[in-house]
């Protein structure tokens, strides 16, 4: 009985453990839980596809708009970030690390879910932007709502995903220029073009748009 005691103490021990280990990653930085990662800590490993697999499969999902297959890439990427954990290096953004690790994996075996094609701005990218969930919930922005999310969604399908990685990931426009393997000046480019299809609606989308959206 005393035997049995010990051991049941050891398991609710190390139960408790594991379960103070993970809140303490919670709090951590996305580079802190990268350097514990590259040293082959397991928990960490974890803690990075509990953060970022759900963003990650919706965004390759908009490039390739095949669910399943998006979900095999980033699955696949994950398991080859785990074994080349060793060989990593530090990285200054690890969430758009991640993001352009699974747009080149997904463009790479492109012939699994589309024609092959060269990458241009007719590639398509499949997103409805949601413009009402960053809005101030009031109803005199109703009909400027829908308006703005029509021209946001009549984009060419490059500035789509600019905007959507700008918009709804927040990532900055060096964070854009990495993932999609373009200059930031290219970025910037197509941010403005972007900009001019809603022009008319500037002074409304000023107080809409949260003011990093427009530069760093």
């Amino acid at each position: 009985m005393y035997a049995f005691s010990i051991g049941l103490f050891v398991l609710f021990f190390g139960f408790l453990t594991m379960i103070f280990a993970a809140t303490d990653l919670l709090n951590k930085t996305d580079q802190e839980i990268w350097d514990l990662f590259r040293n082959g800590d397991q928990d960490a490993y974890n803690t990075l596809m509990r953060r970022y697999t759900k963003s990650l499969i919706n965004y390759g999902f908009r490039i390739c708009q095949d669910k399943d297959f998006a979900k095999d890439c980033v699955q696949e990427v994950f398991l080859d970030l785990w074994r080349r954990r060793e060989g990593q290096g530090s990285v200054k953004a690890v969430k758009s690390y991640l993001f352009k690790s699974i747009r080149l994996r997904i463009y790479r075996d492109r012939s699994l879910w589309k024609q092959n094609e060269d990458l241009n701005d007719n590639e398509q990218f499949a997103i409805e932007f949601d413009i009402e969930s960053k809005l101030i919930e009031d109803v005199s922005f109703q009909e400027m709502s829908l308006k703005i999310k029509k021209i946001l969604n009549t984009l060419p399908p490059r500035q789509k995903e600019i905007m959507y990685l700008r918009f709804f990931e927040n990532l900055s426009l060096d964070q854009i220029s990495d993932t999609m393997n373009i200059s930031k000046q290219s970025v910037n480019n197509l941010l403005q073009k972007a900009y001019k299809s809603f022009r008319s609606e500037w002074s409304l989308l000023l107080l809409i748009l949260p003011t990093c959206f427009f530069y760093n």
